[in-house]
């Protein structure tokens, strides 16, 4: 996998599969997939400071999670954070929200700071941050886009989001935005470990503290749970739909 355009065809790989397999796992594969490929326009039409170096970020970042959905596939355990997010799939009780959030838990919270330090270590760090900011702006006018298929597919969802909102974001938008501010401060942590030792014992805690989180996100409290349980009751469509509703 060398460029972005590689990672677009991969998940349409994965989509495919998923599609034919009615697998959930194709909900956050649709999502990143739209993410993917508003990234690889902006690289285009030269918003981002470096391009070059945003498509090599890309590859790094898409890596982490082909790797964690072949290791589960191959029946192997992959992160803790990605194994949470992938067996939830298995509970027909879990809503595409939750699945949606899972899946930007594990590749937000903790592939992407790990994916920046690799991309550019030490010093070299900082010169991507105008770049890695320029990616919520990006991102921020789809998740707009991904709510309203949601809503789609769960006709109160436009509601509830409407009301939960702060200002001008709504709460998947608000949940990137608040992920991404938490990937940087990844990313500047392990960019600067002193040994690779050190760097194996920062990612095996950020993995625990995301997969703890991700556990919350499978079971919430009581009132929310309830909730979110009405809201998979009146989902609308097959699995299959489903993806393609969010692929719209």
């Amino acid at each position: 996998m060398n460029s972005i355009s590689d990672v677009l065809r991969r998940l349409e790989v994965i989509i495919a599969e998923t599609k034919a397999t009615q697998s959930p796992m194709g909900y956050f594969a649709a999502l990143y997939y739209k993410m993917t490929l508003s990234v690889s326009r902006a690289i285009d039409q030269g918003l981002f400071e470096n391009g070059a170096r945003m498509d090599r970020l890309d590859v790094n970042f898409a890596r982490r999670y082909f790797d964690a959905y072949d290791t589960w596939q191959a029946g192997q355990s992959p992160s803790q954070a990605w194994a949470v997010a992938f067996e939830a799939t298995r509970d027909d009780r879990i809503t595409v929200l939750q699945h949606l959030i899972l899946g930007v838990n594990a590749h937000i919270n903790l592939d992407l700071g790990i994916a920046a330090a690799q991309t550019r270590p030490k010093d070299a760090i900082f010169g991507l941050k105008p770049d890695f900011d320029m990616i919520n702006q990006n991102i921020g006018g789809l998740v707009n886009e991904v709510q309203d298929r949601l809503a789609e597919i769960w006709l109160p969802f436009k509601w509830m989001d409407w009301f939960l909102r702060t200002e001008d974001e709504g709460m998947i938008n608000f949940s990137i935005k608040m992920a991404r501010m938490s990937a940087w401060k990844t990313a500047t942590t392990i960019a600067f470990a002193p040994t690779m030792e050190l760097e194996r014992k920062l990612v095996y805690e950020l993995d625990a503290a995301v997969a703890f989180f991700g556990k919350k996100i499978v079971r919430p409290g009581f009132y929310l749970r309830t909730g979110l349980w009405w809201m998979r009751l009146w989902e609308k469509g097959t699995v299959s739909e489903k993806i393609d509703i969010l692929l719209q």
